[in-house]
């Protein structure tokens, strides 16, 4: 992201640094992604994710208050 707004804390005011949401599963780790509508269940593999729009997360934390700001944003 090349935003400056989101190098400060909307809720103190102190500085973000940035990092990005872990996901970890049989093994791996991946960067966690956001998935475009509300959770279906499936037998086979947990969730249905076929169809929909996945984004990467990334994540800001304010490194005085602890505040985390989630983004899932379009490659632009």
């Amino acid at each position: 992201m090349t935003d400056i707004w989101y190098k400060t804390c909307l809720r103190c005011g102190g500085e973000m640094e940035e990092g990005f949401a872990l996901d970890e599963t049989y093994g791996e780790k991946k960067q966690g992604q956001w998935i475009q509508g509300e959770p279906k269940k499936s037998i086979w593999t947990g969730l249905k994710l076929s169809g929909r729009k996945k984004l990467p997360i990334a994540a800001y934390r304010c490194m005085e208050c602890g505040f985390l700001d989630l983004f899932a944003r379009d490659k632009a």
